[in-house]
């Protein structure tokens, strides 16, 4: 094999925890989101040969593809002297497609120079830090012509160093036959198929099912049969019902589309079609119009916060019920963490009348079915567990683990549904009934060790004990830990807790003293010895940094960390005019959010709006480069709805009448926007969906704080431990 040069901007191989790609796996190239450039490739040339560029990426050309709305555009001049090539890779938060010895490498191209095909490029899969051995495109190209789509099909078994227990990164196209000539081809829909996938014909039309139009957008819904061979289904808009254009291709595991369109008040017309694996079309549905007007701000921060609570409707795992952890694959992992994010989600969503209230209490009570059938440590849940068997699923398969922070995200959960649906009777009893059961049953106090009993550790193996358990504390996510270890009916903390555990950051100093080794009676983990048990040592840091930053006084948190972590512990809990001996949260998390403004404002990579904030810096240290991507998070701004509504509506607006039409979904905003560097997210993250539906709510209404601060378990801890102002 040949070593790869590494050529890669550090943007390909930032290491970000993040939701899967909304794609399929095996496609390589669909669409690039923004246009321009694709952000996910790369070109090199050298020796008088020359890619055309822009900033080190393929041009995206909108006005000549395959499938809709774009394609890259690969111009070149080969020099039999010189050389180049470029490289298509995976969104590095992609799951990237393991290869079987059948599939075939097919994708799209179509010549528009006077290009011979023995001048075509030749192509070799890049795995790792490895190339494949490479393949002139030429043979594998029947009936070869210019200026029409030809197929491209490559068995992945002629690719010689192709390795079958290995993910592929991407492919690479570099120089055939030098001619000295100037090249021009487009490339479209690479990916890696089965070689005989099915294969039925698609004779019945499509259905599309509805045409709901908001502002600047139409959500499209259809249905769809369950017909193995169709794959995609093809969005047509018309603004004279007459001549319809292709707008959008979407994968079969979704049912839902949001069109951004060129104007609001103007009617336009829809229909769709199914689309097989050979990319031939089904008859057309029948068409529906729908008309956007202009939203004022109430109707557009209902039509954002219905987005991302679609986030987490549409991702329930079909047995559990659960908040699928990879969605769109044949995966039954579900996450303990994100399902409570979603359950917060649930009841904006039955509030605001985006799903029925009965939908939601069903959908709970099979919730809750399931959980009571997982295995438990002590009340608490793993943090993965498999929605088909109810077994936990755990990075190592023999060591089972119980996770305090998930299962935290959970009760919060659990707890303002008892309090959203107490009132409906006898239709939610069961449901209330079940939620105090499992409530009371996590042993929040034997998630500690002796002699350090006020200091919450995140997790305990039945095998392993507390080995690779780190202390919680620290304002940060670990509020609510605390919060609810504290309010627990059977098995609290004691009140020294909140100063002791939660108002002390700490870090294992060492490797030494493994926390395995402790004794523990609760979990049968003893000392094999007769000294004393050895405490692990910890570094401590204050709860508290009083400083001013931008002009403002800060007590807790910091602008150098995402705003979502000074968000995060207060989804549920309610922060107005509540004052613990540490900090008024509410004030300091205004003034932390405007203090983040400030300095995005003074960034250049937001724009040049004052609206458009939100920046999250990622850092990639691979072959010891230290280069940032300054992303922004519209989540963070939206989510400040809760604590300064009017300038996060202005940001709102902003992020979705300025780019709207890549950022903003079906499913809400995505994760970030590289401004500068043309980058867009391909994938979404549950933390910030729910953090935009959540938040905006309790800015609007205040409806989860009230329902979690009404909850008499945390009343007692609000009592206890905070002041009223």
């Amino acid at each position: 094999m040949i070593r790869a040069t590494t050529l890669f901007v550090s943007f390909f191989l930032v290491l970000i925890s993040s939701a899967l790609a909304e794609t399929y796996p095996e496609v390589l190239f669909e669409n690039s989101m923004l246009g321009g450039s694709y952000a996910y490739s790369a070109i090199h040339h050298e020796g008088g040969s020359w890619v055309e560029n822009v900033g080190g990426r393929l041009p995206v050309s909108d006005s000549i593809y395959f499938t809709p709305g774009n394609a890259l555009s690969l111009k070149y001049t080969a020099l039999q002297q010189g050389n180049w090539y470029a490289q298509i890779v995976y969104p590095y938060a992609s799951n990237h497609y393991r290869p079987e010895s059948t599939d075939v490498l097919t994708f799209k191209l179509y010549v528009v120079s006077n290009t011979k095909s023995s001048a075509l490029p030749k192509l070799a899969i890049y795995q790792q830090d490895t190339l494949s051995s490479s393949v002139d495109l030429a043979n594998y190209i029947t009936d070869f012509q210019t200026n029409m789509w030809l197929n491209v099909r490559l068995p992945v078994r002629d690719i010689h160093g192709v390795r079958m227990d290995e993910a592929i990164d991407g492919i690479r196209f570099s120089q055939g036959a030098g001619d000295n000539g100037t090249h021009w081809l487009y490339i479209d829909q690479i990916e890696f198929l089965p070689a005989k996938p099915p294969r039925v014909k698609l004779s019945s039309p499509a259905v599309l099912s509805a045409a709901k139009a908001y502002d600047r957008h139409v959500d499209l819904t259809w249905q769809l049969p369950l017909t193995p061979s169709i794959r995609y289904i093809k969005i047509y808009r018309s603004e004279d019902n007459t001549h319809f254009d292709p707008v959008a291709i979407r994968p079969i595991f979704v049912q839902k589309c949001t069109d951004f369109v060129p104007y609001s008040n103007k009617t336009y017309y829809y229909k769709i079609a199914w689309v097989d694996y050979d990319y031939l079309e089904s008859p057309f549905s029948e068409v529906i119009e729908a008309s956007p007007k202009t939203a004022n701000n109430e109707a557009l921060l209902d039509v954002v916060q219905a987005a991302h609570f679609n986030y987490f409707w549409e991702r329930a795992e079909v047995n559990s019920g659960m908040h699928v952890a990879r969605f769109g694959v044949d995966d039954a992992t579900v996450s303990v963490k994100e399902t409570g994010l979603g359950i917060l989600s649930y009841v904006v969503g039955a509030e605001r009348g985006f799903v029925s209230r009965s939908s939601v209490r069903n959908r709970l009570q099979r919730i809750l079915n399931f959980l009571d059938k997982v295995e438990r440590y002590n009340g608490v849940f793993p943090a993965k567990i498999d929605g088909r068997t109810g077994k936990g699923v755990f990075a190592v398969d023999t060591i089972p683990e119980a996770d305090l922070e998930a299962t935290a995200f959970l009760m919060q959960g659990l707890l303002v549904a008892k309090q959203y649906f107490e009132g409906d009777g006898d239709k939610a009893h069961l449901l209330t009934e079940k939620i105090d059961t499992l409530w009371s049953e996590v042993a929040w106090n034997q998630f500690v060790i002796e002699g350090q009993e006020n200091i919450l550790l995140d997790r305990w193996s039945p095998v392993v004990g507390f080995r690779d358990a780190l202390p919680l504390g620290g304002f940060n996510v670990d509020f609510i830990c605390y919060i609810l270890a504290l309010a627990s009916p059977q098995f609290a903390l004691g009140p020294e807790a909140y100063t002791e555990g939660l108002g002390i950051h700490r870090k294992l100093a060492d490797s030494t003293h493994a926390l395995e080794l402790v004794g523990n009676p609760a979990f049968s983990v003893q000392l094999q010895q007769e000294n004393d048990p050895v405490l692990p040592h910890y570094v401590e840091f204050p709860y508290t940094s009083d400083s001013t930053v931008y002009g403002l006084p800060i007590t807790v948190g910091s602008v150098d960390t995402s705003l979502l972590e000074a968000y995060k512990p207060f989804l549920a809990f309610d922060p107005r005019n509540k004052k613990d001996k540490f900090v008024n949260y509410f004030a300091n998390n205004v003034n932390l959010a405007k203090a983040y403004q400030r300095r995005d404002n003074e960034h250049r990579c937001c724009g040049f709006s004052k609206d458009i904030w939100g920046m999250e810096a990622v850092v990639d240290t691979t072959d010891s480069l230290s280069d940032t991507l300054y992303t922004v998070n519209p989540a963070i701004a939206s989510a400040s709805y809760g604590y300064m509504p009017a300038e996060a509506m202005q940001s709102i607006r902003a992020f979705y009448d300025e780019f709207g039409q890549a950022l903003f979904t079906e499913y809400g905003f995505r994760k970030w926007i590289a401004i500068n560097d043309n980058a867009l997210a391909d994938e979404y993250d549950a933390m910030n969906q729910a953090a935009v539906v959540v938040m905006i709510e309790n800015g609007r209404s205040g409806l989860i704080w009230k329902l979690f601060s009404d909850h008499p378990d945390i009343k007692k801890v609000i009592e206890n431990h905070f002041s009223v102002e």
